[in-house]
């Protein structure tokens, strides 16, 4: 049986986000335009720098997690680092649909707008940002699109 194009899209981006190495978070993003897949990414420190598995979290301070915006976390997002790789190959992303394990971050929204791209669809709703980031959208034509899966696993976190 021959997969839909959205079980193929989704499958792509797990197989980003097993690539992380984050312990508390495992995203992964891919950019498609017209069934192509473009680039992809996952959540993790930058190039040559050490992994949280290996050292530790750096958003762990006393045995506590700190909050969405602390800025101390040493990773990218799923969504910035496969923008940077397209960069470096020299491919546009420009136009493209977002695919993705949670709703961007207010920051990664930003930068998907300057691409302006069409249409962002996720699995797990990022709640800490998602109105601010619904409400960018809205304005500027995006369209934000929650898939639903028979096994989505509720309640997972997004860092």
């Amino acid at each position: 049986m021959a997969l839909t194009w959205k079980e193929f899209f989704l499958g792509l981006v797990e197989v980003w986000s097993q690539k992380s190495k984050c312990k508390h978070y495992h995203v992964g993003a891919i950019f498609v335009r017209e069934k192509q897949v473009l680039q992809g990414g996952y959540n993790g420190p930058t190039a040559g720098d050490l992994h949280c598995d290996k050292v530790g979290c750096a958003k762990e301070v006393n045995g506590k997690i700190l909050p969405p915006g602390s800025k101390l976390c040493r990773g990218g997002h799923a969504e910035m680092n496969s923008i940077v790789n397209a960069a470096k190959n020299g491919t546009s992303l420009s136009g493209c649909d977002l695919w993705c394990k949670y709703s961007p971050c207010w920051d990664c929204a930003k930068h998907l707008n300057n691409l302006k791209v069409k249409r962002v669809f996720y699995l797990i709703r990022y709640e800490p940002e998602f109105k601010r980031v619904k409400e960018l959208f809205d304005r500027v034509g995006i369209k934000l699109i929650q898939i639903r899966v028979k096994n989505n696993k509720k309640g997972e976190k997004h860092g």
